[in-house]
């Protein structure tokens, strides 16, 4: 009998769908272990756990752990991936035992420690450690998911194997360095000229471990820049590790950039997908502990929230954001706490709930019904009709079994500020209460954002984007931005469209796709692509709003939160009808949008009347509203009236 350190992983996907057990089924699965064979849990997380077994082979443990696995979630024996290797409580044993249980979604790099582990004794009693020097390592892993810490990891653990070359590693120390190489210095680059000639010095005396971001020479035609710089490097490969980096590609595009590695140097790929949901809620659990916080299961939902929103804006910074956010929900809760003890309230300063975070984290749970929201809205009542339509259709479909469940993939168009990105929000919210999404969150982004910069990244980000949305609403704005009418492959909106479709038809049950967009322009977007009609079969028209209607959105905007004067109304109203009707029908009109601007300059400027009188924005006058109104992002959209001149 031998010693075995396994790690046990779920699918993702699987751990997503009972994230709200925080990992306290991988206990159930000891349990049912325990009766096999003499174990130990190590550790827990909700994406994988750790368990040292006692068994005759690593085969032995592997079925010992599928069969508490079964027992546990019969029906779903492949929703789990199970690693092990010989464990003892030397050098080598505890930095295996790091590898495998302290870092999350990254298996391709946790298989390669796991044979190099094995491995590493039979090629240091042969003395032939200096073989492994002439690998390369290749990792495809996008900006922000953790190729620093892999690189020190990988330096790390090459170090306490012992295998580094003479005279290096003396301290069992990693010692590593990072460039980000290009034709040229500036921007954080650095040539490949300035980097070699800082190689030939002294500066690689100290450095076991060498990363390289070579993702510049994906674009164009600069792979033979890139075997050149190979080629270079290659009088530096006895001394040193060479790891490089390039974005999650595409398995064609990724074979093809492997291609010339490999054409110079032996070379071991190490893919690292874009950062699952689960991975990103395992980084955020794992650092409240950290911090001596216990997360509650319902912060999990508005964590979501949160990185949701920092996503649309196209600059979402992988683990870094989700640290800025936890830092985030750390200070509010202790600020919040101290604020309830200070009125004499008992509080557990231990344990995070989603009471404890500020009301930016999740949408405000709303009491009323979706179809209650919509009928307050202007404007509104025929689109209302229209969706309850649908509702109806689908929830038929779903009781008939002898009916096929149609397609509900939307098409909203009409002009900016009509309403449609308020309207796709509260139908997520509908088709969750009716059973026909099962999350009904609201993901929002342009179109140009499911773009990439390189060839055979664009679809992976895509991908990426519409695995975040299963089971909710993915709003695309500006959607006809995808399709550039002209034979312009270079175009990544054309890869965008193609990966978009595809995981519309495959996820038609399961995802609300709703584009959005001017009609004009989504119909030319419908002719462009022959499938995407067929696979959006709802079209919803928003009107432009009349100006009696404007009106009424901005009085709504003005009660809702201030009172006002009757002078207030009266300029309002005024403002309103004198609009141009060229300008309220032109492309530019935004519509709710523009109200929204004019009302929050209202009340600014109510802001600072107040502040310089020393009191408070209580009340909007028809000062305040003619002082916003006045200035010319308003006053030039006013109707002209010209004098006739003439006889």
């Amino acid at each position: 009998m031998a010693v075995f350190l396994s790690r046990c992983s779920a699918d993702q996907d699987f751990a997503l769908e009972h994230i709200g057990e925080l990992g306290g089924f991988y206990g159930r699965v000891f349990t049912k272990i325990s009766q096999y064979c003499t174990a130990e849990h190590i550790l827990t997380r909700f994406t994988f756990s750790t368990y040292k077994l006692t068994a005759d082979t690593p085969g032995d443990c592997e079925r010992i752990i599928r069969a508490a696995w079964s027992e546990v979630f019969p029906g779903h024996e492949d929703r789990v991936r199970v690693m092990t290797v010989p464990y003892s409580e030397d050098v080598e044993g505890t930095v295996i035992k790091q590898v495998l249980s302290n870092y999350y979604g990254v298996e391709s790099y946790q298989r390669f420690a796991a044979e190099l582990y094995l491995s590493a004794p039979i090629l240091k009693k042969n003395r032939s450690s200096g073989a492994l020097m002439l690998q390369d390592y290749l990792f495809a892993i996008d900006p922000g998911c953790g190729f620093t810490t892999l690189l020190s990891s990988l330096g790390d653990y090459l170090t306490k194997l012992g295998m580094l070359g003479e005279g290096k590693g003396s301290e069992k120390k990693c010692r590593y360095a990072e460039f980000t190489a290009a034709n040229e210095t500036g921007n954080g680059k650095t040539s490949v000229d300035d980097m070699i000639e800082r190689f030939c010095g002294d500066y690689l005396d100290d450095v076991n471990i060498v990363g390289i971001d070579v993702s510049h020479f994906l674009e164009g035609d600069r792979l033979s820049d890139l075997r050149d710089m190979l080629r270079r490097l290659r009088r530096f490969q006895e001394g040193t590790y060479f790891a490089f980096r390039v974005p999650f590609l595409e398995k064609k595009e990724l074979d093809r950039v492997t291609s010339v590695f490999s054409d110079v140097q032996l070379t071991r790929v190490i893919e690292v997908p874009p950062l699952h949901q689960s991975v990103l809620a395992e980084t955020m659990w794992d650092r409240l502990r950290s911090f001596g916080i216990e997360p509650d299961a319902s912060v999990i939902d508005a964590f979501f929230a949160r990185i949701g929103r920092e996503k649309t804006d196209g600059r979402f910074y992988g683990f870094s954001t989700v640290e800025k956010v936890v830092a985030e929900m750390v200070l509010t809760k202790a600020s919040r706490d101290a604020e309830k003890q200070a009125a004499g309230e008992s509080v557990n300063l231990s344990v995070i709930k989603a009471e404890d975070l500020p009301g930016d984290f999740s949408e405000v749970r709303q009491e009323r019904s979706g179809y209650d929201e919509l009928a307050e809205l202007i404007g509104m009542e025929k689109i209302t009709e229209r969706v309850k339509e649908i509702v109806a259709q689908v929830k038929l479909a779903m009781k008939n079994e002898k009916l096929d469940r149609p397609c509900i993939h939307m098409r909203f168009l009409g002009h900016p500020g009509t309403g449609k990105t308020t309207v796709a929000r509260i139908i997520g919210r509908i088709f969750r209460d009716e059973g026909i999404l099962r999350k009904g969150a609201f993901l929002e982004y342009s179109a140009r954002m499911l773009c990439a910069e390189y060839v055979g990244q664009t679809a992976v980000k895509t991908a990426s984007i519409c695995r975040d949305a299963y089971g909710s609403v993915l709003f695309i704005d500006e959607a006809y931005a995808l399709y550039q009418n002209d034979e312009n492959h270079n175009d990544y909106g054309r890869e965008a469209l193609t990966t978009l479709i595809s995981e519309m038809e495959n996820h038609r049950d399961d995802m609300l796709v709703i584009m959005a967009g001017y009609t004009d322009d989504m119909e030319i977007l419908m002719r462009g692509n022959a499938g995407l009609r067929s696979r959006m079969p709802y079209a919803i028209s928003f009107p432009n709003y009349t100006k009696e209607q404007l009106f009424e959105i901005f009085m709504l905007m003005v009660r809702k939160h201030f009172s006002y004067t009757e002078s207030l109304e009266k300029e309002a109203r005024r403002f309103f009808e004198d609009l141009s009707d060229e300008y309220v029908d032109s492309k530019e009109f935004a519509n709710a949008r523009f109200v929204r601007n004019l009302y929050e300059r209202t009340w600014s400027k109510c802001a600072l009347r107040a502040s310089l009188s020393g009191g408070e924005c209580s009340e909007l006058t028809g000062e305040d509203f003619l002082a916003a109104s006045s200035e010319r992002e308003f006053s030039e959209k006013l109707t002209v009236k010209k004098a006739r001149i003439g006889f």
